[in-house]
C-alpha cells in the first residue's frame, strides 16, 4: 500500500513538472535573444485604470511572502526602474499583481521594494483572466505549505491610446537584464 501511495505522489509531482515546463518552454522557444525576451504585438485588456501619462507598464504577478521568486525579481525590477531617467520614470509604472487569495497586502509588499511600485489585489476572476491573457500560470504548491508555484515573467505593456494597451514584450529569463529592458523602454517612449 505504501509503495502505491509513493508512486501516485511521484506521478503527480512529475506530471506537475511537465505542465510547468510545457507552459514555459514554448515561450522560451519563441525568444530569439539571450535576454529571454519574447517580442509581442497584441492588444491586452487591463482590469484596472492607468493614468493617461503612463505610457509603459511593467507588470509582474506574484504573491505576498514569496521569497524564492518574487523578492529577487522585484529587486531586479526595482533596479530597472531606478536606472531610468527622471523624465522616463514619469511615464513608466510598475505594477505588482498579488495572485494569492485574500491577502490584501500587495500595496505594502510592492512598496517595500520601491516606493513607486503599485501593488494591486484584484478579484480572483480578474486575476485569472489577466494571467491567461498574458500567458502566466500559477498553482498551489503540492506540499500544501501555502506556497504558490507561478511564472516569474515580467511584462512590458504600452498604452497606445487612452486606456488601450498592447503587450510588447515578455521577459522570461531571470535574472532580468536591466540594460536591455531599459533600452526597450527608451525605444517605446520615443
Amino acid at each position: 500500500m505504501r509503495k502505491k501511495v509513493n508512486k501516485s505522489k511521484f506521478a503527480l509531482i512529475f506530471a506537475s513538472i511537465i505542465v510547468v515546463f510545457s507552459l514555459g518552454f514554448p515561450l522560451a522557444g519563441l525568444s530569439g535573444n539571450k535576454q529571454g525576451k519574447v517580442a509581442m504585438n497584441e492588444k491586452v485588456n487591463l482590469p484596472f485604470k492607468i493614468k493617461d501619462n503612463e505610457k509603459i507598464i511593467l507588470l509582474y504577478f506574484g504573491y505576498v511572502g514569496c521569497s524564492t521568486i518574487c523578492e529577487p525579481s522585484l529587486k531586479e525590477i526595482s533596479s530597472v526602474y531606478d536606472n531610468l531617467l527622471d523624465a522616463q520614470k514619469e511615464r513608466v509604472s510598475v505594477y505588482f499583481i498579488d495572485i494569492a487569495k485574500d491577502t490584501n497586502m500587495a500595496k505594502e509588499f510592492a512598496s517595500h521594494f520601491n516606493d513607486s511600485f503599485v501593488g494591486l489585489d484584484l478579484d480572483a476572476i480578474a486575476t485569472a483572466k489577466l494571467m491567461a491573457d498574458l500567458r502566466a500560470y500559477s498553482s498551489d504548491s503540492l506540499t500544501g505549505n501555502g506556497e504558490i508555484s507561478h511564472t516569474g515573467y515580467l511584462y512590458l505593456i504600452k498604452q497606445t491610446q487612452k486606456q488601450v494597451f498592447e503587450l510588447n514584450a515578455i521577459y522570461i529569463t531571470r535574472p532580468f537584464d536591466p540594460a536591455s529592458i531599459g533600452q526597450d523602454i527608451t525605444k517605446e517612449l520615443k
